[in-house]
């Protein structure tokens, strides 16, 4: 498995490095299949190349939200460098990334990986004062130009 990391990264604009695996399995707008019916992590994600890597905007309910965003909408996370990972023996391929997040007094890990045209995401928040239970949640999310 190789690991790339957005981190220092300027410009999306940059051409890859020649050793770049290709990130468009990733990159696009995703909406969550279960459209926040039940969901408690995101709701809708951003996934756009930076250099060599990756950055990841989220929009979804927080770890502090309870069951409801700030009048009914989800929340910005914000956008936030990810790292990338290739499966193992495809060093030219990236099909999954993990971002991390400070929201609301918790760490939140999202990670998710590509699978058959489905984004599958993780999402496990702890608190930052290591109190109280952590939260983990797993979503499926479809390109958003393929909504219905």
């Amino acid at each position: 498995m190789t690991i790339r990391s957005a981190a220092g990264a300027t410009s999306s604009a940059a051409p890859p490095a020649p050793d770049a695996p290709d990130l468009s399995a990733l990159s696009g707008d995703w909406l969550n299949t279960d459209r926040g019916a039940v969901s408690k992590g995101p709701l809708r994600l951003t996934v756009a190349a930076c250099g060599t890597g990756l950055t990841v905007r989220a929009f979804g309910i927080t770890p502090t939200d309870g069951r409801s965003a700030a009048g009914g909408q989800p929340r910005d996370w914000g956008e936030v460098p990810a790292a990338v990972y290739t499966a193992p023996g495809v060093p030219s391929v990236a099909w999954s990334f993990s971002a991390v997040y400070e929201l609301g007094g918790f760490h939140t890990v999202l990670s998710a990986y590509y699978k058959t045209g489905i984004l599958v995401t993780t999402a496990s928040s702890v608190p930052f004062d290591g109190g109280g239970p952590g939260q983990w949640t797993r979503s499926f999310f479809h390109r958003a130009e393929e909504a219905v």
